[in-house]
């Protein structure tokens, strides 16, 4: 919390140094050895999270089961963090989260593809390109808009690229 007027860059500062469960994580496979073991989700099952000191400790007793919050499919990159989150152990920052077998990727995207852990679209260019043997060029683009707004396309540039040359025909 915060006053209205209260200087900017405090304000800041307070967010910025703050630990969250996420980023204590990321300090827990640091410092802690068995933490590398675990998912995020898993993370609870052997560690707790000290609210007051804002870290992960190492659990004593009890048992506990972790979950992860949903992410709906259209919130981009926050979600294919979330898919590598529940298979990638040992993390201790964004970038590791997007290294795949020594590779960093540019995007949490990217690093879900390395992995295969999305569909290739193949299912998009097949039938684009095996309507285009009877319908129009206009009917293929209504086609396309139609896959770019159910938002259902991984990779449309791939599914662009692939088909572009039917997906213009009569476009003069």
């Amino acid at each position: 919390m915060f006053k209205d007027d209260d200087d900017i860059h405090a304000v800041f500062n307070i967010c910025e140094n703050s630990n969250t469960m996420f980023l204590g994580w990321f300090k827990a496979n640091q410092n802690y050895t068995e933490a590398k073991e675990l998912t995020y989700g898993e993370f609870p099952t052997k560690f707790v999270w000290m609210a007051k000191e804002k870290e992960w400790k190492p659990r004593k007793k009890g048992y506990n089961i972790g979950r992860l919050t949903y992410i709906p499919p259209d919130s981009g990159e926050l979600y294919y963090m979330r898919i590598l989150l529940t298979i990638q152990k040992g993390r201790v920052d964004y970038e590791s989260t997007r290294t795949i077998d020594g590779q960093m990727y540019e995007t949490f995207q990217e690093a879900c593809y390395a992995l295969g852990l999305l569909a290739d679209d193949k299912e998009f260019i097949d039938p684009i390109k095996e309507a285009s043997e009877i319908a129009s060029g206009y009917q293929l683009r209504r086609l396309f808009v139609t896959l770019l707004g159910t938002n259902t396309m991984s990779k449309p540039d791939v599914i662009w690229n692939s088909t572009w040359s039917v997906l213009c025909d009569e476009i003069l």
